[in-house]
């Protein structure tokens, strides 16, 4: 026993001494060459997909046409969305991809305060090349703009005005991945989330005064169409060779490990704040009727909390990230180990990166 014991101690003092800028040069090493080479391949058949929509479908309601354009945001998205008319196609395409990388700098900044230059370098080079995250800024997504919106509400401590950068981004973009967090603010964020509520129901209710009932109605019918189609297994989305990272479409097998993500996920958000924030997480991309790759750039909330609770479980899924994306299973089984980390027994702080207010 001694000999064992003892054996764990040498591996844990290697761990613990490769912990540091060792493993932070490796994973921004890692990620450079594969993100770099992820932008390559899929750049020229993605680039401004998304914020090109955006654009499309704002300049629908600049032309004055009363029908939803169809998209899976709320009517209101395009109202707010309407700024990208004023530029080129092009101009809004790489205006997105700005915001986006502007978001990401900024959260790189905030989260890395204290360290050396060259560690926040390596992080931000780590951060930037994260598979989802060069998908999100090619594609000119939201789901940075969520995680901006939400990282008041993660890092701070509870209060009403944390939670109303949050009802914005619901009235916008009210995406089934973030229903887990909702969950977790119940029982950690009620003051955050009474401000969310409201946010977003005021949001709701000038959007349709402005708007019209019609186009919510329409709006109500494209989400609730997505869903039969994905609950029977034909949303295009939902197909495996998509690159869909969900349990979705369901059968025997993928509704067992379901019921398994949900009960870890609620377990963990009652037990503790930290790791049932990180649970909440990769609850909602598992659970979600479709996961594309660029979705699990909210991930980044997960990165600060997830050291403080599992330390070497966080690096190494950090280290081999990238690789495990190039396979819906790896990718999924690389989420579930990652949710199973916060079922650990012992408790942890939570984590805060603003102290006070």
């Amino acid at each position: 026993m001694t000999a064992v014991a003892s054996a764990q101690k040498s591996v844990a003092a290697v761990l613990e001494r490769w912990s540091g800028r060792p493993t932070l040069f490796a994973v921004a090493v890692m990620n450079a060459i594969t993100g770099l080479g992820l932008a390559v391949t899929i750049a020229a058949d993605n680039f401004g997909q998304d914020s090109g929509l955006f654009r499309r479908c704002a300049l629908r309601l600049a032309d004055g046409q009363p029908d939803f354009c169809g998209f899976l945001y709320s009517p209101l998205t395009a109202l707010v969305a309407r700024p990208l008319t004023w530029i080129s196609p092009t101009s809004a395409m790489a205006a997105m991809t700005l915001i986006g990388l502007a978001i990401v700098l900024t959260g790189v900044a905030l989260e890395t305060r204290g360290q050396a230059p060259v560690d926040r370098l390596f992080v931000a080079i780590a951060t930037v090349g994260f598979a989802p995250v060069v998908y999100e800024l090619l594609l000119g997504q939201t789901t940075l703009l969520i995680a901006a919106a939400i990282y008041p509400v993660a890092r701070r401590p509870d209060a009403f005005r944390n939670g109303i950068p949050f009802g914005i981004a619901l009235a916008l973009a009210p995406k089934p991945l973030l229903l887990p967090i909702l969950v977790w603010m119940l029982v950690w964020r009620r003051q955050a989330l009474s401000a969310t509520a409201l946010t977003t129901l005021l949001l709701t209710g000038v959007g349709i005064s402005l708007l019209g009932v019609g186009q919510y109605q329409e709006w109500i019918a494209v989400l609730s169409g997505a869903g039969r189609e994905s609950v029977g297994g034909t949303f295009i989305l939902s197909a495996r060779d998509t690159g869909n990272f969900s349990v979705w479409p369901l059968n025997l097998l993928t509704f067992v490990l379901g019921s398994f993500v949900a009960a870890a996920a609620l377990w963990a958000i009652v037990r503790d704040p930290s790791k049932g924030f990180v649970a909440s997480l990769f609850a909602g991309l598992l659970l979600a009727p479709y996961s594309l790759l660029y979705a699990f750039s909210i991930l980044l909330l997960a990165v600060k909390p997830s050291l403080e609770f599992a330390p070497r479980t966080t690096r190494v899924l950090a280290l081999i990230a990238n690789i495990a994306r190039s396979s819906p299973v790896a990718f999924m089984a690389w989420s579930i180990v990652g949710l199973s980390r916060c079922l650990t027994s012992r408790r942890s702080n939570e984590v805060r990166i603003t102290e006070s207010e």
